[in-house]
C-alpha cells in the first residue's frame, strides 16, 4: 500500500481534528473489516497527540489498554461508523530503526 505525502497531509489533519474525542482505534487482519469471528482488536477512549511529535497519536482507557500510532498507520478515519468515529491501523510492518 503507498501512501502520498497528500494523503497523509489529509489523515493527519482529520487525526488533529479528533484529538480530545472519543475514538475507536481498531486493528485486523482483515483490513478495516470488524464484525466477524477472526483476529482483530479495537480500542475505545480519548485520542491524544504526543507532545512532541504531531506525528504520533494514543488513546489510553488504562495501564493495561491502550495503543500508540503514528499518521503512516492509519488505514481509514471512518466518521460513518455508529457511536464514535472509528480509526483503522494497520501493524504488520517493520519498524525502520536506522
Amino acid at each position: 500500500m503507498t501512501t502520498t505525502l497528500q494523503e497523509l497531509k489529509e489523515t493527519k489533519a482529520e487525526l488533529t481534528d479528533l484529538v480530545g474525542e472519543q475514538v475507536c482505534v481498531a486493528v485486523s487482519i482483515h483490513g478495516v473489516l470488524r464484525n466477524g469471528f477472526y483476529t482483530q482488536m479495537s480500542i475505545q477512549g480519548q485520542l491524544e497527540v504526543h507532545s512532541e511529535d504531531d506525528n504520533a497519536f494514543r488513546v489510553v482507557r488504562d495501564s493495561r489498554t491502550y495503543t500508540y500510532f503514528r499518521v503512516e498507520d492509519v488505514l481509514l478515519v471512518n466518521i460513518l461508523t455508529q457511536n464514535v468515529v472509528t480509526i483503522n491501523v494497520r501493524i504488520d510492518q517493520q519498524e525502520d530503526d536506522s
